[in-house]
């Protein structure tokens, strides 16, 4: 039985990998074999990943609300921007977390021309010029041309900083929501340029950052609505966690929202 990609692509239908994603969303063996057991019975040769999902998610949200968040998180991330959330302040978070100091966004200016810099990272005495690309639609990958496109930046930039005009870069780093191309993963490789995606690399992937320091983000969340994380977002209120740390006076104070529906929305947030 094959199962359709975003990206039109067919492959063949895995239990396996919906088994590993519940099981790392904390599902424990009792759930996952019922969602399993549902699954076989509905899917059909051609069925979409996206129609998997929304199955798998239907049958979770009535189980266990926490797991149906963390299952979904990569589409939790795409309805960031959409949401009125900005992706490079999430990216500037993570790495903050990860012991990186940050400054965003950031003008440098290159020997032939100025930049903006969307996070300026340091660790340790190295500094990286972060360029973050996020994609708001599954099956589009980051290809050759944005790898090129920052590679000359950061040429740019080392010549500028040589002539006294900016910070000194030790290396590009490149991070976004999505896949790389096999192309965008050589050529990094070849020059030395970092790279973070969704899944590359398979030890420090995005999804394995966010998941190993519990950095969920408010779109994660199965019972709230446009309109809430409209009031989240303009209050800067992007993590769970920032739900469940800050006071409730404060809570109301900065979002606007009423006392019986945000404390609904922290109540999932505690979960996670």
């Amino acid at each position: 039985m094959l199962v359709t990609k975003a990206s039109g692509k067919k492959e063949p239908f895995s239990l396996a990998k919906i088994r590993r994603t519940c099981r790392r969303a904390g599902a424990d063996t009792g759930l996952t074999r019922r969602v399993l057991e549902q699954v076989k019975q509905k899917i059909f040769d051609g069925i979409s990943t996206r129609e998997i999902l929304r199955l798998v998610l239907s049958i979770l949200d009535k189980e266990s609300i926490s797991v149906a968040a963390r299952y979904n998180l990569k589409e939790a991330i795409m309805r960031l921007g959409p949401s009125g959330f900005v992706f490079e302040k999430l990216i500037a978070e993570i790495l903050r977390e990860y012991n990186y100091q940050t400054e965003m966004p950031l003008v440098c200016f290159g020997r032939c021309v100025d930049h903006e810099v969307d996070i300026v990272a340091s660790k340790k005495s190295r500094c990286f010029m972060v360029e973050c690309k996020y994609r708001n639609a599954s099956g589009i990958y980051i290809g050759i041309k944005e790898i090129l496109y920052t590679w000359a930046r950061f040429l740019d930039l080392v010549d500028g900083a040589k002539a006294g005009k900016c910070p000194r870069f030790d290396q590009p780093w490149l991070i976004s929501n999505t896949k790389f191309s096999q192309d965008a993963i050589k050529y990094s490789q070849c020059q030395k340029m970092a790279l973070t995606g969704w899944k590359y690399p398979p030890d420090a992937s995005l999804k394995e950052m966010l998941e190993r320091k519990l950095l969920y983000p408010v779109t994660v969340l199965r019972k709230i609505d446009k309109q809430s994380l409209a009031s989240l977002a303009q209050a800067n209120l992007m993590l769970c966690r920032d739900l469940v740390k800050k006071d409730l006076k404060e809570l109301l104070r900065l979002t606007g929202l009423g006392r019986k529906k945000l404390n609904k929305i922290r109540a999932e947030a505690e979960k996670l």
